[in-house]
């Protein structure tokens, strides 16, 4: 086990190290890491572990994230445009933390504070020694480095090692047993107002549990669809799991889900996830993403992750 707390020396002294995470996922990562309580800040939109709701948050937004999909989308294009950031960073607060390091990424300033907004903060309010650790998973193996390399930036490298072999444990499950099932045509669906597919690792996971890929390539960003793109598929499995929405948000925009798919000859078997929690968080949880995404996959090989992600999982007409 590691130690609750760690420490930095630094002129001959030595002083908590103070962590700050810009992203839901480094928070996650630092909790598995067992340095939940080394943070002083996190973002607004980290919420797990439920404990860090606590801390103080460095960021806001712009965007009224409890509108439509539609809505949020056409915000979030329009403060693109303009070349305004989606996100506010409390610069002050930061300058009054200190923090040793900073966590944040330099992949998509829509679903973070830009690394850009981050190093001009550091250069104008906070001391020479803070580090910045930058995350930018495009693959599910860069995920499981990002933990590695956060682990050995922070002097706990043997924690994540540990966690790297639970995820080689636990994949190598569902591909031992996925190996008796067939292969599904999954199809997930990452934003719904316009229809976004799951890019980047989703299509790694979907082979990994056995399924066969639509309309998505590894290591691409969501590409955008139409109807008349989803009609020239017919998958066996549709996965919905809009990225910041829990289950209660994509529930509202049911309706407008079922208008926008194609009357496809065979019904598919539709989940809805809870897409807040998991498959859009590069971090710890993709692992349980990974199971969840295997029962949506194959439902009598994985009964039970059923059981076990119950209250993140409905499929549709036999709620």
């Amino acid at each position: 086990m590691g130690p609750d707390i760690i420490y930095v020396f630094q002129t001959g002294k030595s002083k908590p190290m103070k962590l700050v995470s810009l992203l839901p996922s480094a928070t996650e990562i630092v909790a598995k890491l067992g340095l939940e309580k080394n943070l002083a800040g996190v973002s607004h939109e980290c919420d797990y572990p439920e404990s860090v709701a606590s801390l103080p948050k460095l960021t806001s937004s712009s965007i009224n994230t409890k509108s439509s999909s539609a809505d949020i989308h056409q915000s979030v294009m329009e403060v693109m445009k303009n070349a305004v950031s989606v996100y506010d960073l409390d610069v002050e607060l930061l300058k009054s933390l200190q923090p040793d390091f900073i966590i944040t990424q330099d992949i998509c300033d829509v679903c973070a504070v830009s690394f850009e907004q981050v190093e001009q903060a550091c250069q104008k309010v906070l001391d020479k020694n803070t580090r910045i650790i930058s995350l930018k998973p495009k693959r599910l193996n860069d995920v499981w480095d990002d933990v590695q390399n956060v682990a050995d930036q922070l002097s706990v490298s043997e924690k994540a090692r540990e966690f790297r072999e639970d995820v080689e444990r636990r994949s190598h499950e569902i591909k031992t047993r996925e190996k008796n099932g067939s292969k599904p045509k999954v199809l997930t669906i990452e934003w719904i107002d316009p229809i976004y597919i799951g890019g980047m690792w989703l299509p790694e996971m979907i082979d990994i549990v056995g399924g066969e890929v639509c309309l998505a390539k590894s290591g691409i960003p969501a590409p955008v669809v139409n109807k008349e793109d989803l009609e020239k598929i017919e998958p066996d499995v549709v996965v919905v799991k809009p990225c910041g929405y829990k289950l209660d948000q994509t529930l509202k925009e049911l309706e407008l889900l079922r208008q926008q798919m194609p009357d496809w000859k065979k019904a598919p078997r539709v989940y809805l996830i809870d897409g807040n929690s998991y498959f859009n968080r590069p971090g710890p949880r993709i692992l349980d993403s990974l199971e969840i995404l295997a029962y949506c996959t194959h439902p009598n090989l994985f009964p039970e992750f059923g059981e076990r992600y119950a209250k993140s999982i409905i499929e549709l007409d036999k709620e």
